[in-house]
């Protein structure tokens, strides 16, 4: 492999845990578990409901994870689940009052960050930066995918 290459693979990926570090912090700060910041910027964010199933194909985490962390949102009087009318055992989630206002004043912020963080940006930089990001995990995704069972590649 070009060693180049590498580097650029390297550096990328080490950018993608430097973020995601950053969230970690974030979330200590808000005295919240990791996990939860890209919970709360889905419920907090959207006007469309969603059920467990939902957030964990979003967010692109186990369904078990977001269980967990949408049973501590229970637990805490943050959220109530409600059966969709239609299916077998399917729950949407939905903030409660408290949850809403806990969310805006602890956890809001580190969205407000983002989004400032952001604005320093060029448009057409973002553009390009989550074109390729787009890009490259299709790719990589591609590429995995062609890995058989047991070791051989396809």
């Amino acid at each position: 492999m070009n060693d180049s290459l590498r580097d650029h693979i390297d550096t990328i990926n080490q950018l993608i845990k430097e973020l995601n570090s950053l969230y970690r912090v974030a979330a200590r700060k808000s005295d919240i578990p990791d996990g939860e910041v890209c919970i709360w910027s889905v419920l907090l964010h959207s006007k469309e409901e969603y059920s467990q199933q939902d957030l964990s194909d979003i967010l692109s985490l186990p369904r078990q994870t977001v269980n967990s962390l949408i049973s501590n949102f229970v637990k805490k009087g943050f959220a109530t689940l409600e059966h969709i009318p239609g299916t077998r055992n399917q729950k949407v989630i939905r903030l409660t009052d408290a949850g809403i206002q806990y969310g805006e004043s602890n956890v809001k912020w580190i969205f407000e960050a983002e989004q400032r963080a952001m604005e320093e940006s060029d448009p057409q930089e973002i553009e390009a930066m989550i074109s390729l990001l787009e890009k490259y995990i299709l790719r990589f995704r591609a590429e995995i995918d062609k890995k058989q069972p047991g070791g051989t590649h396809g």
